[in-house]
């Protein structure tokens, strides 16, 4: 499928959540408040990854909204009584957005149109007005192209998932919203719950191609041939040659979150460092405002905008009209390759085919050399920026060193336009080059015994190999000994093995959160060490004393296995998965290592007296999760922007001491039956709350400090009453 013209031309789009969670409009820091219904703990279906009930919502609820039973009940308050679509549409072209995704039905069931074939619309109840319609209207006023983002999950209607759905919600909904209000963009989610047979989604996609046949569709819709890749909260970490959109909230969230502050919102510079990121690594942006129940945009997430508009705006041809170099950049700089309206490079510089190219460099952080500049990518012949400002400039094997001479501010993110002439043609080879096949490891191990050693070279090794018994693997670097194999494991560790000092890959390209295990411990006291690999060890049942040590990887997966230690090592996740899984067991211990990236940093579950100690985490919704664990110990650990810091989940004797937490939502949560669990020493800084006991049998807490918390008179919170 051919992607339509117009999406590469417009690379920055609004998206808009609103839902009956507007209304609330709360979630702890770092969870989604379009899922109040769920975190409730109401009975919906296909919940999948985000905690239900939330024992943080409960407690809030509770609180503010006692009164209130279901989330239906605040179907009254949800006005929109101030809702203008000419002021959204307004924001987004300050922003200097093109292209918008509504949401016409999100999960909560809630249609923003008058929908055909169910009540449960905001023509019905609430606002009262078709929504949805107003703001397509003004979209089209202000050529901004329309879309919408449609759930295929329903909370709400009796026939999902039945045929009946299928046939009188989904497909008429979906089709309605191309054939009537004209959507260049369907957005799907909420696809998770059954594949495409169940949705017939191969159908449906086809009918609406032939409604509007320059129709984008992203990849939530369980198609075999969408347009678009989507990412969510995380950009790709190279350049990617095919259409692919990031979205993501101004905040943590989709839906406007009222436990949100000022700090947890992008700065207009981040918007333009985000936005320049994904553009040179060839994506599009969209990026989320949830209005308030009256149809306002917050001033919190609008006003980033805005300043970030003045930016985009100025350079619109920038934005929209330029391709990836080479090389996307790095957390200093950028690199595009300026084109005109009509193909050619940079409308302000034509492009001379026998002259120097041309690329455009922004800085989002300044005072660093541009080193993709170096005298190897061809000699600089020019350097200038829009402001004419004066420049000097010097090049070599570091790379490009650009300074300006005046005193003029230079702005959000300054643009320097350099010139730079292609290096000469590498010299006619008089040999041609053969590149060596991967080396056959089959008879490595021939003769070897317990103690050996089998030293690997430089090269490429052909895996899978099992390494036997007491035999040690060693490899002379990770930089210069790689074991590649074509299916998920590369490496499998008999009795006493070790794998020591290289890399090991898969050619298996990993499918959502689910682990890639290229190294498989497959026997008693094996050892990883001083090794990166692309993807988990995983631990067999059974197993005792299976270590990893000093090495770069993506996780650990144990199950039935006992004393599984990992040690100094970084860990690095994809924002859905778990970078230490460990079920059942005892005496295992994780300590001195660096987790990021993660959605669960460390869970233990069902073990038995197990440390977690000395670590770096930052994750997104845990950092260290124990469920139904007996004697558990976390220490020391220092945990960083994660929404719950400490999770402690049913279990008994979980002592948890000598933590320092910040920026996150919640230094520890005591819930679902723990008991015996003590609390002490640990240090709350910048979250919500410290410490939430909720349904939870004896706790003991001494010696906490929680230090500018956003709710000071939660630094304990024990309930329900």
């Amino acid at each position: 499928m051919v992607t339509p013209s117009w999406w590469g031309a417009r690379r920055f789009g609004i998206f808009v959540h609103s839902n009956l969670a507007t209304v609330p409009a709360w979630a702890p820091i770092g969870q989604y408040a379009d899922w109040y219904q769920s975190h409730l703990g109401e009975p919906v279906a296909d919940v999948l990854l985000h905690p239900s009930p939330m024992v943080e919502v409960l407690a809030h609820h509770r609180e503010r909204w006692g009164h209130v039973e279901r989330l239906d009940d605040f179907w009254p308050l949800l006005t929109y009584d101030r809702f203008d679509a000419d002021a959204w549409v307004d924001l987004a072209r300050d922003a200097g957005m093109t292209y918008s995704v509504f949401v016409a039905k999100h999960h909560d069931g809630l249609c923003w149109w008058d929908a055909p074939n169910t009540e449960r619309t905001v023509r019905h109840e609430g606002p009262r007005r078709d929504v949805m319609r107003e703001f397509a209207s003004a979209c089209a006023r202000a050529d901004v192209v329309f879309g919408t983002y449609y759930s295929l999950l329903d909370w709400a209607d009796p026939r999902y998932p039945t045929d009946a759905y299928v046939d009188e919600v989904l497909h008429p909904h979906v089709l309605d919203l191309v054939e009537r209000y004209g959507s260049a963009v369907l957005w799907g989610d909420g696809h998770w719950g059954h594949g495409p047979d169940r949705w017939r989604s191969e159908e449906l996609i086809a009918r609406a191609r032939e409604l509007q046949p320059d129709l984008v569709v992203n990849d939530r819709w369980w198609i075999a041939d969408p347009d678009v890749r989507t990412y969510e909260y995380q950009t790709p970490d190279h350049i990617v040659h095919t259409p692919w959109e990031l979205c993501r909230g101004i905040g943590h969230s989709f839906c406007h979150n009222r436990a949100e502050r000022a700090e947890h919102h992008m700065t207009a510079h981040e918007v333009v460092s985000l936005l320049t990121e994904v553009i040179a690594k060839g994506g599009n942006l969209l990026l989320n405002v949830g209005p308030a129940a009256d149809g306002t945009i917050p001033e919190l997430q609008a006003a980033p905008l805005r300043r970030a508009g003045t930016w985009v705006n100025a350079h619109d041809q920038l934005v929209n009209r330029s391709r990836p170099w080479h090389t996307w950049g790095d957390d200093h700089v950028r690199y595009l390759v300026p084109e005109g309206r009509d193909g050619t490079h940079g409308d302000v510089m034509p492009h001379d085919p026998r002259g120097p190219d041309v690329v455009d460099v922004v800085v989002v952080r300044p005072g660093s050399p541009f080193p993709a500049m170096s005298p190897a990518a061809g000699r600089v012949v020019s350097v200038s920026d829009r402001d004419g400002a004066s420049i000097e400039w010097e090049q070599d094997s570091s790379g490009l060193r650009v300074r300006r001479t005046d005193r003029r501010p230079a702005g959000l993110a300054p643009v320097y336009r350099i010139g730079i002439e292609q290096p000469p043609a590498a010299p006619i080879e008089l040999f041609s080059t053969v590149r060596n096949a991967p080396i056959d490891l089959t008879h490595r191990f021939d003769g070897t015994g317990v103690g050996s050693v089998v030293q690997l070279g430089d090269g490429l090794h052909a895996g899978p190999v099992t390494v036997p018994t007491g035999v040690t693997l060693r490899g002379l670097g990770t930089d210069r000994t790689v074991i590649r194999s074509d299916g998920p494991t590369a490496v499998i560790l008999e009795r006493g093995a070790r794998l020591e000092h290289l890399t090991v890959q898969s050619a298996v390209e990993r499918v959502a959160w689910f682990p890639v295990p290229v190294v498989r411990a497959a026997g008693d006291d094996v050892v990883v060490l001083g090794c990166t690999l692309d993807g988990h060890v995983l631990v067999d049942p059974g197993v005792h004393d299976a270590k990893v040590r000093a090495s770069l990887l993506h996780g650990v997966v144990a199950d039935g296995a006992t004393r599984v230690v990992v040690s100094r090592c970084r860990l690095r996740g994809m924002r859905w998965d778990v970078g230490i899984d460990i079920t059942g067991g005892h005496g295992h211990l994780i300590e001195s290592c660096e987790l990021h990236h993660h959605l669960c940093a460390v869970r233990l579950t069902g073990t038995l007296d197990s440390t977690v100690r000395g670590n770096q985490l930052e994750s997104r919704w845990w950092g260290v999760h124990l469920v139904g664990t007996e004697a558990s110990h976390v220490s020391g650990n220092s945990t960083v922007g994660t929404m719950r810091a400490v999770d402690i989940e049913g279990g008994t004797g979980a002592e948890i001491s000598g933590n320092a937490v910040s920026d996150g939502d919640s230094g520890c949560i005591i819930e679902r039956g723990a008991t015996g669990a003590i609390v002490s020493g640990n240090r709350w800084e910048r979250c919500r709350i410290g410490l939430l006991a909720w349904d939870a049998g004896t706790v003991t807490h001494h010696d906490n400090a929680g230090i500018d918390l956003h709710e000071p008179d939660h630094t304990v919170m024990i309930g329900p009453a």
